[in-house]
């Protein structure tokens, strides 16, 4: 519980605004945690599946990159990832 308390307040601290909706995984501390820290007027959702933009975005490089086995060779990374 302290944690969370602390995780909040830090996020809090560093973008200076309460968030309209908290999307977690759904562990028993973050309810009261986000109560205490945030507000109550915060929205708590617990789909795992909704914490997951980073990932989801990125799906379609992931689905590149698995078949090729990670590019072993210069020419073929800089075909695949044009930054090289």
């Amino acid at each position: 519980m302290e944690a969370a308390k602390r995780f909040f307040t830090q996020a809090l601290a560093v973008v200076g605004y309460a968030p309209e909706r908290v999307t977690t995984d759904g562990h028993d501390s973050y309810p009261r945690a986000i109560r205490e820290t945030l507000g109550a007027d915060v929205l708590h959702r617990t789909n795992k599946y909704l914490n997951n933009l980073i990932e989801q975005d990125h799906r379609g490089i992931k689905q590149r990159y698995y078949p090729m086995r990670g590019c072993g060779k210069l020419p073929i990374s800089s075909a695949f990832l044009p930054s090289f």
